[in-house]
């Protein structure tokens, strides 16, 4: 290791650091998070995670190529489509890690919740609680993410309940139950929406204010079998 003169040892902090900033770098663009979250979902095209991201073809495609180019996601090809997807869990415990970091030191986060949610309930925020609930037999735990990201991997025992189905009908669910529901994560209302709809309709029903993502980052597997 050739590091012993002191401008030999600037120039390697200058090219380590400069190599670890490269990861930083490329999620300091709000676009490359959302869609960093999106792909921990399920693996997605192109133009399924631009429409989701609301995002051109070209310009989704320009994102997912930085978030590539360090790592932090990888392609499939299945026949003639491309999918991309989160290359490890260590991509879920960095968006975590700095969404913790966010909310303990700079109120951005908790401004932007205000200004668009209001009182919003805040629901289980630990896991302890969280399964220390679900395995009690009177609590049933709901999943309200679209059918295909709850078949790609939800959390264990979860039932599916999408919003379209509570909302028409389809979905049926006995009222001896509680229910605890959760969709993407912090970041996401689907379960704030299937909540509203659940204790409009008599049931008991609390938010889990954490995900599939944040599941994974605490070392635990998801499930694809209903």
């Amino acid at each position: 290791m050739k590091t012993g003169t002191p401008r030999a040892k600037r120039r390697f902090k200058d090219d380590v650091y400069a190599a670890l900033a490269r990861v930083p770098a490329a999620i300091a663009n709000p676009h490359r998070l959302e869609l960093l979250e999106l792909l921990g979902q399920r693996p997605r095209t192109v133009a399924d995670v631009a429409g989701e991201a609301g995002l051109s073809i070209a310009n989704a495609s320009q994102h997912l190529q930085v978030l590539a180019k360090c790592g932090l996601v990888e392609v499939e090809r299945h026949g003639t489509f491309a999918f991309y997807r989160t290359t490890s869990v260590t991509v879920y415990r960095l968006l975590q890690s700095l969404h913790e970091v966010a909310n303990q030191h700079d109120r951005a986060i908790a401004e932007v919740f205000a200004k668009h949610l209001g009182d919003r309930d805040r629901g289980i925020e630990d896991w302890e609680k969280a399964r220390a609930l679900m395995r009690d037999p009177r609590v049933a735990l709901l999943d309200a993410r679209p059918a295909e990201e709850y078949a790609a991997g939800h959390l264990p025992k979860a039932i599916n309940a999408p919003l379209e189905g509570l909302r028409s009908g389809k979905v049926s669910l006995p009222r001896s139950k509680r229910y605890i529901v959760y969709c993407r994560g912090p970041f996401c209302t689907f379960a704030d929406d299937a909540v509203a709809i659940l204790r409009e309709r008599g049931f008991d029903a609390t938010r889990l204010d954490l995900g599939p993502l944040e599941w994974q980052a605490a070392g635990r597997q998801l499930s694809n079998v209903g």
